[in-house]
């Protein structure tokens, strides 16, 4: 083939991959979207709830961590439950009210009057209620929510469509490589596969709710009200499990480096001290700005690193990677 064939070949499974794209986009907004959002916001409600349950007990004077606060901190995370100071207006007060006022029907201005009734604002009766909140997200624009509907369509389409868009962009490639080349990603793309959901899955299930929860006590720390944005969140939520499944490859990225003779597995057990460093500085970058996350993604990069090791000193070498070469004819 000449070179504009190959553009042409080229051009062709793109554009078929792009079709299956926008099928799986119309199939993910059509079915997937919405539940995927709500989803999603199951760990920013469970911190939410428990941000505001520690935070109202400490102000009451428990203290949260203790086994006697246990049961009041789970009743106010399970109804999703504040506490809330309110005063009370005096009896008599309320009783110069018009005839069959409620108040629900009281206007501003007689509220007004009411409190100018007051001989001083000591009269107010302070008292602690419990008020039912709901923990979500607020949108300030009023197509953000549109845009990241269509964000999580396009995600999940990507998804569902991959292995045709996989399968056509791999013809491409594949017509070009010899057999042995192609049995090579036959063997090591399931691994990958494998590798990066592991760290899509760690990220979402376990590391998500703790960095959150993290994140929101520092907040409550510093007595920082916490306004979430819908669209800062989705995209929190969809960066931090994608840096997990990307830092996943690790062990194939030093086997690829190693097979090729770039670096000998002598080097890499001899700068493994190096490595680690090098781990934490990537964590650091490729997670929020908390020690949680950077811990959460480093701890598991240092054991894929030794995994690395031992995939360059014990995975078998075949023809044509990290061996001698040869006449594949």
């Amino acid at each position: 083939m000449t070179f504009g064939e190959h553009l042409e070949e080229l051009r062709s499974s793109l554009a078929k991959a792009v079709i299956w794209l926008v099928v799986g986009m119309v199939v993910g907004l059509s079915f997937f979207a919405d539940p995927l959002i709500r989803y999603i916001q199951k760990p920013l409600s469970e911190a939410i709830r428990q941000y505001q349950a520690d935070r109202d007990l400490t102000k009451l004077g428990y203290d949260p961590t203790v086994e006697e606060s246990q049961p009041l901190r789970q009743m106010l995370m399970e109804q999703g439950l504040i506490w809330e100071l309110v005063y009370d207006i005096p009896e008599d007060v309320l009783k110069t009210l018009p005839k069959g006022s409620e108040a629900s029907s009281v206007s501003p201005t007689d509220m007004a009057t009411l409190l100018a009734k007051l001989p001083s604002p000591d009269q107010l009766k302070p008292r602690y209620q419990l008020r039912r909140t709901e923990s979500g997200l607020s949108s300030l624009k009023i197509e953000e929510s549109f845009m990241v509907w269509m964000k999580a369509g396009l995600i999940v389409g990507a998804v569902l469509a991959s292995p045709m868009i996989f399968y056509h962009l791999w013809s491409f490639v594949g017509a070009g490589l010899h057999s042995h080349e192609r049995r090579y990603v036959y063997i090591y793309l399931p691994i990958s596969i494998g590798l990066f959901i592991s760290g899509v899955c760690l990220a979402f299930y376990v590391v998500m709710y703790y960095v959150l929860t993290f994140l929101l006590a520092f907040n409550g720390q510093l007595d920082v009200a916490v306004d979430l944005r819908l669209n800062y969140y989705i995209s929190f939520v969809l960066l931090l499990p994608l840096g997990f499944g990307i830092a996943f490859q690790l062990p194939l990225v030093m086997l690829f480096v190693e097979r090729i003779g770039l670096v000998s597995t002598k080097a890499f057990i001899d700068s493994w001290r190096i490595a680690v460093l090098i781990i934490a500085v990537v964590s650091m970058v490729l997670t929020p700005a908390d020690p949680t996350s950077m811990i959460a993604m480093m701890v598991p990069l240092v054991i894929l690193y030794f995994l690395g090791i031992a995939m360059c000193k014990y995975f078998p070498r075949g023809r044509g990677l990290g061996s001698a070469a040869y006449d594949p004819r």
